[in-house]
C-alpha cells in the first residue's frame, strides 16, 4: 500500500471518531423518559420532555399554518408525547375537514394518566397514534420508578371502546384502527 494513501486513510478514519469531532455524544435520558418493558418483552419508550416552541414550529410547518408559508409536509409525526405536550400542538390545527383541533385536544387532555402517550401529525390529513399501557406505571404522568400493576386485556378493551366512541362517534374520525396496544385515529 502506498504510504501517502495509508496516512490519508488513517487521517480520514480519525476524523470520523471521537478524536476528530464527528462523534455525537448521547446523554442519558432523564428517569421519566426511560424505557419500560412490557410483559411480551417489548420496550415502551416513555415520552421525553420536548421543547414546546420547537414542537409548535414543527407542527405549524407541517400543516402549513404560518402566514405566507408556501410549504407543508403531508406525512410527518411528532415524537412520542405526553397528553399535556400534545394537546397544545393539536389545538394549532383549528379545522381540517371533519377534524376540529380544539375538540380533539380536549379529548386528548381527558386521557391524561390513562394512556402511555401519543404521536400527532399528518398522513395526508390529521392523525393520532395513541399508545396504551400494559402496566399502570407506564401511564402518562405515572411514577416510573415503582412497579405498577398489570392492565388486563379486558381493561384495555374497555378503554379502546371508549376511545372509539369518543374519536369516531363524537369527533367524527374516518378511520380507527387497533394494533396490539396502539390505536391509530385518522381524519380525512
Amino acid at each position: 500500500m502506498n504510504p501517502v494513501f495509508a496516512v490519508l486513510v488513517l487521517f480520514t478514519l480519525s476524523a470520523c471518531t471521537d478524536g476528530g469531532g464527528y462523534l455525537v455524544e448521547a446523554k442519558a435520558p432523564p428517569a421519566a423518559a426511560m424505557a419500560a418493558e412490557s410483559p411480551d418483552g417489548q420496550k415502551l419508550v416513555l415520552p421525553l420532555e420536548v421543547d414546546q416552541q420547537a414542537a409548535e414550529a414543527f407542527v405549524r410547518l407541517g400543516f402549513g399554518l404560518n402566514e405566507g408559508q408556501r410549504f407543508q409536509a403531508t406525512a410527518f409525526l411528532t415524537p412520542f408525547l405526553r397528553t399535556t405536550q400534545a394537546a397544545p400542538l393539536i389545538r394549532l390545527v383549528k379545522e381540517y375537514n371533519e377534524f376540529n383541533g380544539e375538540r380533539v385536544a380536549a379529548a386528548v387532555e381527558k386521557l391524561r394518566g390513562r394512556i402511555s402517550g401519543l404521536e400527532f401529525g399528518r398522513e395526508g390529513s390529521p392523525v393520532l397514534y395513541i399508545e396504551l399501557p400494559h402496566w399502570t406505571h407506564q401511564r402518562d404522568e405515572a411514577e416510573t420508578n415503582v412497579q405498577g400493576t398489570r392492565i388486563t386485556d379486558a381493561e384495555n378493551d374497555r378503554l379502546v371502546e371508549e376511545l372509539r366512541q369518543v374519536f369516531v362517534g363524537e369527533l367524527r374520525a374516518d378511520e380507527f384502527g387497533v394494533d396490539g396496544r396502539k390505536v391509530r385515529v385518522w381524519w380525512d
